[in-house]
């Protein structure tokens, strides 16, 4: 488990903490995603607690920045979506590249992070696989149409805690890996809700972001909700 593919992961981090504090965009999302997983390992591997920690850290910190290049594109489309003339999109694109430039000098990346233990056995992944799976079934939100974004983004945050443990013997279903993936949609149509309401850089077109953003929610959370019944019959 020390490795994750054919690189150690403490490896895999040194050479993207370097790119990612060059700005470089691919690397900073690549980074939460080494520590997303490599906390995984950790902890099913039984790393000590401030060990797992750091990683945790490196997450967190590359998680403003990494937010801030998702939402960038999105709202650009949502901007082209309503028809906003092409000059006041690209000016609202500077604006967002000029924010990154000081998110990136708030930036904050420990130089090294501990080994991850090797890979446990069979029957300890299983048992780490099976309390996974218990929190997912219990983190589906109702289905009773209200809007709890805190129950949907819970219940993304089980679904890939469970694909982080269940890849660390084996390939994830593409069920799964759709029904994350329209999850992952449905929060980037959040965050955009979250942000027109917010962002004093969006105030012009705040009420047609709103609805475009509530439009997108929608069909991701109802096919997320198709996907789910094709999936829940597989987890343990």
């Amino acid at each position: 488990m020390g490795r994750m593919g054919s690189v150690p992961a403490h490896r895999q981090y040194r050479d993207l903490r370097a790119l990612a504090l060059q700005g470089d965009e691919k690397a900073v999302h690549q980074l939460r995603k080494l520590a997303r997983t490599a906390e995984t390992h950790a902890r099913v591997g039984e790393l000590r607690k401030r060990e797992r920690r750091a990683w945790q850290e490196v997450r967190r910190a590359a998680s403003a920045l990494r937010d801030h290049d998702v939402t960038g594109p999105l709202i650009q489309q949502a901007l082209r979506t309503m028809d906003v003339p092409e000059e006041e999109v690209q000016a609202f694109a500077q604006a967002w590249s000029a924010r990154r430039v000081k998110l990136l000098g708030e930036l904050i990346l420990p130089e090294r992070v501990p080994r991850l233990p090797e890979a446990p056995g069979r029957k300890r992944w299983e048992r780490f696989l099976a309390v996974e799976a218990a929190r997912v079934q219990v983190t589906v939100p109702p289905r009773d149409g209200r809007v709890r974004a805190e129950e949907w983004h819970d219940w993304r945050k089980a679904l890939k805690r469970y694909r982080a443990v269940l890849e660390l013997r084996q390939r994830s279903p593409e069920a799964l890996v759709t029904l994350l993936n329209l999850l992952g949609e449905s929060q980037d149509a959040q965050t955009l809700l979250e942000l027109a309401g917010r962002e004093p850089l969006l105030a012009a077109y705040r009420p047609g972001l709103v609805r475009a953003a509530q439009l997108q929610r929608r069909l991701a959370r109802q096919a997320a909700w198709q996907q789910w019944g094709s999936l829940a019959e597989e987890l343990p």
